[in-house]
């Protein structure tokens, strides 16, 4: 049996057994805003997430708006609108990797910035090859 004192981890966080966690009154809560482009950049990251999905373009790609895969959002209150760009790696079935990524992309944004995503559209924008280990021959 544990005494009082020791400590158990909530989180992350090691707190006493004795200490309780409350939270305020709303109206001592203050607000708490999310920019537009973090909700962009989780949604880019969750769809990197799904596998099929390959990650391109750096450098002049990306000042030129050629990086998969890429988002865009429009936030209202508590919900969200998400347009997702992406390159499927060959020879990927694309409907299904659409469809895995504009689920994965809903679950996420809702998990980590708790929005309600009304719509996730997501556009297949190219067909990359992955690449393969290269061969040596003997002459």
């Amino acid at each position: 049996m544990a005494s009082s004192t020791s400590p158990i981890s909530w989180a992350g966080v090691a707190v006493a057994e004795d200490t309780q966690l409350t939270r305020a009154a709303p109206s001592e809560r203050g607000d708490l805003e999310i920019a537009v482009r973090v909700v962009q950049k989780v949604a880019r990251i969750a769809a990197g997430e799904v596998r099929g999905v390959a990650s391109t373009g750096s450098g002049l790609d990306h000042l030129l708006g050629h990086q998969y895969p890429s988002a865009d959002a429009t936030v209202a209150g508590a919900h969200a609108s998400i347009r997702v760009d992406v390159a499927v790696l060959w020879p990927y079935p694309l409907a299904l990797i659409g469809a895995q990524v504009r689920d994965h992309v809903r679950a996420r944004v809702n998990e980590l910035v708790g929005l309600n995503v009304d719509a996730v559209d997501v556009t297949v924008s190219k067909v990359v090859l992955a690449s393969q280990p290269e061969t040596r021959r003997v002459q």
